[in-house]
């Protein structure tokens, strides 16, 4: 008596086709979150260099007009600092508010060098996701520069910004 053909799959050719199918969905599933961090770095990134450059904008503006005669990189009157400015959404002198919310996580800093010209160096670090892309602290504090008496300064930042200033008519 001839034997009848089975036809259909075995179960090991279901269970390699099964693992096959489930590490390509688990790669595909990496590539879309990795895709997906990236696009929030870039993001904020952005963020954050439109932040340096409204307040390199400003120091520019402080630097023009008749008034002028020794470049400077101070703050605008009644702001303790440059980051303070930036965040002051609620007066017509402030910069009209941090792009990275909440405001917090972001650190503005601008470090003059030298007389006229004055170089300015515009930075922002940003926490993120337990993440911090800048020289800060984890408090959202900039870290301490040892090398210059402990003050404040970012030296390497995404969102960095640096230019010369003089006074212009």
């Amino acid at each position: 008596m001839p034997m009848a053909s089975r036809s259909g799959l075995t179960l090991v050719e279901l269970l390699v086709g099964a693992v096959v199918l489930a590490v390509a969905i688990v790669a595909l599933l990496g590539a879309c979150l990795g895709q997906l961090t990236m696009n929030e770095h870039a993001r904020r990134l952005a963020w954050a260099g439109n932040d340096a450059s409204r307040v390199l904008e400003q120091v520019r503006r402080q630097n023009s007009g008749g008034a002028c005669t020794t470049p400077s990189a101070t703050p605008p009157a009644g702001f303790g600092s440059w980051d303070a400015w930036l965040a002051d959404d609620a007066t017509a002198a402030g910069g009209g508010g941090k792009s990275i919310q909440p405001a917090a996580d972001e650190l503005v800093v601008v470090t003059p060098v030298g007389a006229n010209p004055l170089t300015v160096t515009v930075a922002v670090c940003w926490r993120h996701r337990n993440r911090i892309l800048g020289e800060c602290t984890g408090a959202g504090a900039l870290a301490q520069n040892p090398g210059a008496g402990g003050d404040p300064l970012v030296t390497e930042s995404p969102a960095m910004l640096s230019t010369l200033i003089t006074c212009r008519a």
